[in-house]
């Protein structure tokens, strides 16, 4: 630590800490746990700190750490409660299985007789929002969304029913968002009649904006001369 001692280390953590100062809507405001976003201190202490919270659950050697696998319900709610335990300002938690599915990322699994099934899943709380189809955005990514949608549906599912599933799932989010898929599970859409016309209709000018990017912008302001007032005669400067 190039010559710092413990105690000289934590005195500057608390100094660094106590200076945790932040702007929102014009208005100063001190952040009394944690630290905001941005703060080159944050990972650290994040280590530390999640390094201590999993040390009980570890000590324990579960099969797998970050999505622990238990060989007993009791030994997971044990590793739960051990979890939850060791700070009062977070809580984790965990899903449980639904009708024997159990959600993992964007796949629900089900287990049975040794035979793993999967299918496409989103949580409840997914509005199911994509591109819209009337939305500003070149019609090919808009393209790319749809079929990346479907793609993805069939790429989480097992053959047969789940991929079905998840492939009606994947059409009928489509839908929500006026696409009409004319490939079956292929993604394939077409635009409505509605759009189509707003497309044809050759009497509007397209508006085109600018993009300037940060070079360009460093570039101008580089070329930009400061005048400082002058009083009395006027002055002429040639660029």
């Amino acid at each position: 630590m190039h010559g710092l001692t413990v105690s000289q280390v934590m005195e500057l953590l608390k100094e660094c800490l106590q200076c945790n100062i932040f702007r929102w809507a014009g208005e100063y405001y001190k952040q009394i746990r944690g630290l905001a976003m941005g703060r080159r201190l944050a990972p650290v202490l994040a280590l530390a700190f999640m390094s201590k919270v999993e040390g009980p659950v570890l000590e324990r050697m579960p099969t797998i750490y970050c999505f622990v696998i238990c060989p007993t319900q009791l030994e997971m709610d044990t590793c739960f409660d051990l979890l939850n335990r060791q700070s009062k300002h977070i809580k984790f938690t965990r899903e449980r299985p639904t009708e024997n599915w159990l959600a993992f990322l964007n796949v629900q699994v089900h287990l049975s007789d040794g035979i793993c099934r999967t299918r496409w899943y989103r949580k409840p709380t997914n509005r199911n929002i994509i591109a819209h189809c009337t939305s500003a955005h070149p019609t090919s990514m808009k393209k790319a969304v749809v079929q990346y949608m479907f793609h993805t549906a069939r790429a989480v599912s097992s053959e047969g029913a789940e991929r079905s599933c998840s492939i009606d799932l994947a059409r009928s989010i489509a839908i929500q968002n006026e696409y009409t898929p004319t490939g079956g599970a292929s993604g394939r859409y077409r635009l409505s009649s509605t759009v189509r016309g707003q497309q044809d209709d050759r009497s509007k000018v397209t508006f085109c904006v600018p993009f300037i990017s940060d070079q360009l912008t460093a570039a101008i302001r580089g070329c930009l001369l400061h005048v400082p007032p002058h009083r009395g005669e006027g002055v002429n400067i040639t660029l």
